[in-house]
């Protein structure tokens, strides 16, 4: 074999050899910056001071709504207690029983009276589409009037067909 023919036939090995040398030290660099990566995720994931210091913050919250609401309750229990007796009283849930059985009979009628709203407003479309095809019925009555008079005139009409047309 000729040094020339071996030298063309390693080439494509070389160049092979080249490419997964360069492969190689991507790969190597992909994996170095996904390791560096999972150390700062693992890093931040143990750094839980912001979530104690907000823990805290909602705890001394808790603790200051807590007595806000049994100063309120204390301040303001005996009134709370009168107005709940006051709207427990029979004859006023009696007028508000009747007033809810009113007010469901005028939705009632009110629903009624919209569904025939869209019954009549159905109606008005189909009676506008009604009267457009019968003047063009009409109109093509008065053209074939045009013609069957003058198939009349030329004789073409059987002779027992002496009809007006058209009026």
């Amino acid at each position: 074999m000729k040094p020339v023919q071996l030298g063309l036939s390693l080439l494509p090995v070389a160049v092979i050899v080249f490419a997964l040398i360069g492969w190689v030290v991507t790969l190597r660099g992909n994996l170095d910056s996904a390791l560096v990566s999972i150390r700062e995720l693992q890093a931040s994931q143990y750094d839980d001071t912001g979530l104690v210091e907000r823990v805290q913050e909602l705890s001394v919250a808790n603790e200051e709504g807590r007595t806000k609401l049994a100063w309120i309750m204390e301040e303001y229990g005996p009134a709370i207690e009168s107005i709940r007796d006051r709207e427990l009283d029979t004859t006023a849930a009696d007028h508000i029983a009747e007033l809810g059985r009113e007010i469901a009979a005028v939705v009632s009628v009110l629903d009624r009276a919209e569904a025939l709203d869209e019954a009549v407003d159905t109606l008005e479309k189909e009676i506008v589409v009604l009267i457009n095809e019968q003047r063009t019925i009409n109109a093509d009555h008065q053209g074939f009037q045009v013609i069957l008079s003058e198939l009349g005139k030329a004789g073409l009409i059987p002779s027992g067909e002496r009809r007006q047309y058209g009026k």
